[in-house]
């Protein structure tokens, strides 16, 4: 990377040349801290002004501050105004934003708001239990100043939000420290600052509607270039999680033109971890637009700055995009590309493994093996392809199992019989019967009343390979003709929906005719006519 991970901002010169004397004493630090005067236009990505520029520690004649972070880089807690600027101060605040904890414990123990909020924030990087660490953030009650009261109202909302912890806090508790760090909030920056991760907060728990009421209610009118930005890219991913069909053109059109924008934006400042993120989320617009080119040219723009940052797991989130979008193009029209699906999705496995993230391993394996069985081949491959097919469904059934997972359990199953029901001839000599058993399975994790809609689908795929299961050579299978009829009686008990029960009669009246021994006609009819449902 050639990027510096911090900005060393100085109002004076005699500050410039004591913090590269502390750089120079600190072995490596000077490689990773860029230095420059707090006013010099052309020195700052954005304008001169170190209020707007990521990775911000400013020094002047108050002390040494850091200002909020808006490329996200580090946990985002606000910390307070300042500290007398010292060596030990200085160093011990980048050793604390590098992570160095041994360091900066020693070299802040005379400031204590700061060692928590650092140990704070390796806390949630590491993922460790922060159960102590909270009930020390939580208790204080000596705030002697308007911002201490907004920052400590920012920070427990940041911490109860992203940190590991035994008893789990209702949304509740943590929505009302973020609304009142809003109504603290007296710069417009750190209100901007709240109100992004507080808008994140309210996505990550599906209330992207009250997200961007939040937003409209809020938000600052003038911000400057990196606040204005970083809020516009949350906005337009609140436009696009409040999508809707039909789908409003016009505004989805302007959403993906506005995170056009803020890409550009981050891109000329050579953000490129962010720009990655932002080529991602234009992606994402574009699909929504159905403009399925687009959106494959702006994730293989992101995987390719994920890859050249060296931020593997973010390049492995893309190419799991990537596989989704190959895949839906090939599904409207274009068998070729499932191709390109399946290399996305092996690429996303050399990182997301079975040991290291178990359910994203199963989830890629669930769809692998629904394009294995989709791949147009010739007969011999195709059985290659229906046993590699076979193999993932396994996989993804391993940690999807009924005890534990039964909603997941249940959706590969139908996959997996979906699945079966193409296998090619000679691949499995029971292939129809394993599908029966397996939509059988999906409904035993599928009430009624909890999923009357999802049975009552599972239980129309099941009547279509019923008819083309095997029966006796000679006579006539009563067994399967009940269970036909029972499954086919209970659709009508399950749902409204008039496809489904048109559907539901047309099986019906052929058990009926078979059931006089005179259907064997009307059913070859209606096999060759069927096409199977989604489970």
């Amino acid at each position: 990377m050639t990027e510096k991970q911090i900005r060393i901002f100085c109002c004076a010169e005699p500050d410039i040349l004591a913090v590269n004397k502390y750089l120079s004493e600190a072995e490596g630090l000077a490689e990773l801290a860029a230095v420059l005067p707090m006013a010099l236009p052309m020195a700052l990505p954005a304008g001169g002004i170190a209020a707007e520029t990521p990775n911000a520690v400013c020094i002047d004649e108050s002390g040494v501050c850091i200002k909020p972070d808006w490329i996200e880089q580090r946990p985002a807690f606000v910390f307070p105004k300042r500290i007398p600027f010292t060596k030990n101060n200085f160093l011990g605040i980048l050793f604390g934003l590098l992570g160095y904890e041994e360091k900066y414990s020693e070299l802040l123990k005379d400031f204590p708001d700061w060692l928590l909020l650092f140990d704070a924030a390796q806390k949630i990087i590491s993922g460790e239990e922060a159960d102590v660490m909270l009930a020390s953030l939580l208790k204080k009650d000596a705030l002697s100043s308007p911002f201490e009261n907004y920052a400590f109202n920012h920070n427990a909302a940041v911490a109860l939000n992203y940190c590991r912890y035994e008893n789990a806090v209702g949304r509740e508790v943590i929505e009302a420290y973020y609304n009142a760090a809003l109504e603290l909030a007296l710069e417009p920056e750190y209100k901007a600052y709240t109100l992004k991760y507080y808008i994140a907060f309210l996505m990550d728990n599906n209330l992207a509607s009250q997200a961007r009421e939040k937003l409209d209610l809020h938000a600052p009118e003038s911000l400057a270039a990196y606040p204005k930005f970083s809020l516009e890219r949350i906005r337009q991913q609140a436009v696009l999680r409040t999508t809707s069909f039909p789908v409003d053109a016009t505004l989805l059109t302007e959403a993906k033109e506005r995170l056009r924008e803020t890409l550009h934006f981050f891109e000329s400042r050579g953000h490129k971890i962010m720009a990655g993120l932002l080529c991602a989320d234009v992606a994402a617009a574009a699909n929504i637009c159905h403009n399925h080119a687009e959106a494959l040219e702006y994730i293989s723009k992101a995987i390719s700055y994920f890859k050249n940052e060296g931020q593997e797991e973010m390049a492995a989130q893309a190419q799991l995009a990537s596989g989704r979008l190959w895949h839906e193009r090939a599904q409207n029209g274009h068998p070729q590309f499932r191709r390109n699906a399946l290399e996305s999705y092996q690429e996303a496995l050399k990182v997301f493994t079975r040991n290291e993230a178990p359910q994203v391993f199963a989830d890629i394996h669930h769809q692998l093996g629904i394009i294995y069985a989709e791949l147009p081949d010739d007969p011999k491959k195709q059985r290659l392809w229906a046993t590699a097919a076979a193999s993932s469904f396994t996989e993804a059934l391993n940690y999807y199992n009924k005890e534990e997972r039964p909603y997941g359990y249940g959706m590969v199953c139908c996959s997996f019989a979906n699945a079966c029901s193409k296998f090619p001839e000679g691949v499995e000599s029971e292939a129809l019967e394993k599908a029966l058993w397996l939509y059988n399975e999906a409904l035993t994790v599928r009430p009624a009343s909890s999923f009357p809609v999802e049975r009552a689908v599972t239980l129309l795929n099941y009547l279509e390979i019923s008819w083309k299961a095997g029966n006796p050579e000679k006579g006539f299978n009563m067994e399967r003709y009940n269970d036909m009829l029972q499954k086919a009686n209970e659709i009508k008990t399950l749902t409204k929906d008039e496809p489904l029960l048109r559907e539901a009669g047309k099986h019906l009246e052929l058990l009926e005719e078979l059931g006089n021994k005179s259907g064997q006609r009307a059913v070859a009819e209606f096999r060759g006519g069927q096409t199977q449902s989604s489970g």
